[in-house]
């Protein structure tokens, strides 16, 4: 798996005084969830409780999300004494890394959308928004930077901190498969399909950031991935309906929930399965590629801490 030479994992030994899994697994997932209480109350309150079909609504995401990675950034710099970009924003080239991720994320959810549609399963004008179409573009425009920080925290958590922290102290597949079943757990009704996809996009996540060395593309992928399929297409991203979308999808009438997701949206699809298959085979070869060459895709940079 190469995780052993992986600058993610080697970032990990920077810290003064390093948790152990069992306590620094247990952490984050209550930070997050902390988080994302905390969040949503300050955010609803500075944005006036906006209803969920208003396209305000969304923007309390900002306040969620920025909490929680505040409070991990404080436990790791506070508790563990070393700075936030070792959990996984060093490197050469981010800047292309992101975009890179970014562009992968949103043409596999322009697949994961387009080939229902195709079979009938999927279509325009089945789904409401408060704000459509080029009237919306300038919102829309902003709401990237909120998918930004939503995929990127949800990224820090479990795949900058639990997973590298986890490599250290257990074997590698334990710890990408443990992680990946707690990410799966806490995206509750998901369904079979949609909780299976979920572990697999999970998996896909922590080899890509392993192989990687960094945590820059697969935040842009996430970003890519939710924000395509919420905001451009207008599908729900695990569950969640956003109010401002520049496309109406949804399923159309007698569809099959297995092809086009029904309320979860396409991580709940066969489809979905299928794009997640090719990117974990996508990301295996480059892994193999990657020891092969005896050299990683992300050397480490400078040890600098933020």
């Amino acid at each position: 798996m190469g995780s052993s030479t992986s600058p993610l994992v080697a970032m990990v030994n920077e810290a003064k005084r390093p948790s152990p899994w069992w306590l620094g697994w247990p952490v984050a997932v209550v930070l997050a969830v902390a988080g994302l209480a905390v969040g949503d109350l300050v955010g609803n309150a500075v944005l006036g409780h906006p209803k969920e079909t208003d396209s305000k609504a969304q923007f309390v995401e900002l306040f969620m999300f920025g909490s929680t990675a505040l409070l991990l950034y404080l436990w790791v710099r506070i508790k563990e004494g070393r700075g936030f970009s070792s959990l996984g924003f060093r490197g050469r080239g981010a800047f292309t890394k992101f975009l890179a991720g970014l562009l992968l994320g949103a043409g596999m959810m322009t697949l994961g959308v387009l080939i229902p549609a195709a079979l009938g399963d999927l279509a325009t004008g089945r789904s409401e928004h408060d704000a459509t179409g080029t009237g919306a573009l300038g919102l829309l425009a902003v709401l990237l930077v909120v998918f930004i920080l939503q995929g990127s925290t949800e990224e820090i958590v479990f795949r900058g901190y639990m997973l590298p922290i986890g490599i250290r102290q257990m074997p590698a597949w334990v710890a990408v498969v443990a992680t990946s079943v707690i990410f799966a757990v806490m995206h509750i009704g998901a369904g079979v399909i949609g909780t299976t996809n979920i572990v697999l996009y999970a998996i896909f996540a922590s080899l890509l950031t392993i192989q990687q060395g960094s945590l820059w593309m697969i935040c842009g992928f996430h970003a890519g991935w939710n924000y395509f399929q919420g905001n451009v297409f207008g599908v729900p991203v695990s569950g969640s309906p956003e109010p401002t979308s520049f496309f109406t999808f949804g399923p159309t009438r007698g569809s099959r929930e297995l092809i086009s997701g029904g309320d979860f949206g396409i991580e709940a699809s066969l489809v979905g399965t299928a794009l997640l298959i090719l990117l974990l085979a996508g990301t295996a070869l480059l892994m193999r590629r990657s020891s092969g060459s005896g050299s990683h895709a992300s050397a480490p940079a400078d040890a600098s801490a933020a």
